[in-house]
C-alpha cells in the first residue's frame, strides 16, 4: 500500500514538473512574440529571414502574388503593423502606403528604417529609356518617386551589391535591438555577404561576352541590373507596369528592335502579357520572362524559390538575349 502511494506520489511530480516547464516553454514563446519584425516586399522579407534566423517573427506587409505598385493595405493590417517593434521598407515611391503611415508608425513606437537611405541611386533620367508617355497617362508617377527633388527608380534590390548593403544596414538593426545575439547576426550577415559575392561572379563571368547592349522589357525595373552589368533597358511602359504605351511609343519601340537587332522580349510575372503580346506579335519577338524578384508566384512557393534561384533564372535568360 506503501508502495502505491509513493508511486502516485512519483507521477504527480512528474506531471508537475512536466506541466511546470510547458508553462515555462509558453511564456518564452509569448516574450519573443512579443518581438516582431515587418518588411514590406518581399526581397527585403527574404534577406532580413536570412539574417535574423529564429530569433524574431518576421512578417510580409505586400502579400506573394500581389503586384507591389498598386497596391494598399487594409486598416487591420495597418493597426497591426503599428504594434511592430522595427519595420524595414524602400521608400522613393514605392510603397506609397509606406510613407503615409511612417509618422503614425513612429508615434507608436515603432522603429522605421527606409532601407535606401544610404544607397547610391540611379536617377530615372539617367537610365529610363521607358517610350510610354508617362506625363499624359500618369501625371503623378515622378512626383510620387522624388525624393529630395530629385527623381529616383526604386527597384534597388535588382542590384545585389544593393542587398548586401541593406543586409549590413538591417544587421545593425538587429543588434540594436538584440545586443546579446551580435555574433549571431554577424555570422548570418557573413555568409549572405558570401552569397552575395559568388551571385556576382556568376553574372559578370556570364555576361562578360556580350554581343547587344540593350534588353526590352515590359516595365523599366531593371536599371540597377543593367547598371551593374552593363546592358541598357527599353521598356514598354515606365516605372510602373500599370501605365500605358501610346502608339506612336509602340511604333517607335519596333524601330529600335530592328535598329538594335533584338530577338526578345522580356514579360515579368505578375504583370499583363497584353501589350507585350502585341509587340511581340509586331516585331517577330520571342517572350521569356525576366522577373523583378518583388514577390513570389504560387508556383515560385512550391518550387522552394528564393532571391538568389529567381536571379539565376535570370542571368539565364539575360544571356539568350544578349551573349548567345
Amino acid at each position: 500500500m506503501l508502495i502505491k502511494k509513493k508511486s502516485v506520489m512519483v507521477v504527480l511530480l512528474l506531471g508537475f514538473v512536466v506541466l511546470f516547464f510547458s508553462i515555462l516553454a509558453d511564456q518564452q514563446v509569448e516574450g519573443q512574440s512579443k518581438i516582431q519584425i515587418y518588411t514590406s516586399i518581399y526581397p527585403l522579407h527574404d534577406l532580413a529571414s536570412r539574417i535574423v534566423g529564429d530569433k524574431f517573427e518576421l512578417e510580409l506587409v505586400v502579400p506573394n502574388g500581389v503586384e507591389i505598385h498598386g497596391y494598399e493595405p487594409s486598416p487591420r493590417k495597418i493597426a497591426r503593423l503599428e504594434k511592430a517593434d522595427l519595420f524595414f521598407y524602400i521608400g522613393l515611391g514605392l510603397e506609397s502606403w509606406a510613407e503615409k503611415v511612417v509618422q503614425n508608425l513612429e508615434e507608436a513606437g515603432v522603429k522605421t528604417v527606409r532601407v535606401t537611405k544610404d544607397l547610391k541611386l540611379l536617377e530615372l533620367e539617367e537610365h529610363d529609356h521607358s517610350n510610354c508617355n508617362c506625363h499624359e497617362h500618369h501625371g503623378h508617377e515622378h512626383h510620387d518617386h522624388e525624393h529630395h527633388g530629385h527623381t529616383y527608380d526604386p527597384h534597388v534590390w535588382l542590384d545585389p551589391f544593393n542587398m548586401k548593403e541593406i543586409a549590413y544596414l538591417i544587421t545593425e538593426e538587429l543588434i540594436r535591438l538584440d545586443q546579446g545575439n551580435q555574433e549571431f547576426y554577424r555570422a548570418n550577415y557573413r555568409d549572405y555577404a558570401a552569397e552575395i559575392k559568388q551571385l556576382d561572379r556568376e553574372f559578370k563571368e556570364g555576361l562578360a561576352e556580350k554581343k547587344r547592349e540593350y534588353v526590352l522589357v515590359s516595365h523599366s525595373a531593371f536599371g540597377y541590373l543593367g547598371k551593374r552589368y552593363g546592358f541598357k533597358q527599353l521598356s514598354v511602359t515606365g516605372i510602373s507596369p500599370d501605365q500605358e504605351p501610346t502608339p506612336g511609343s509602340l511604333a517607335r519601340l519596333i524601330g529600335e528592335v530592328k535598329e538594335h537587332n533584338l530577338e526578345y522580349i522580356f514579360l515579368e510575372t505578375l504583370a499583363s502579357p497584353k501589350t507585350v503580346d502585341v509587340l511581340a506579335d509586331e516585331a517577330d519577338l520571342q517572350v521569356l520572362e525576366l522577373n523583378p524578384v518583388a514577390g513570389l508566384t504560387a508556383e515560385d512557393i512550391a518550387g522552394g524559390e528564393d532571391y538568389f534561384s529567381l536571379m539565376r533564372k535570370n542571368l539565364a535568360n539575360l544571356k539568350k538575349a544578349l551573349v548567345e
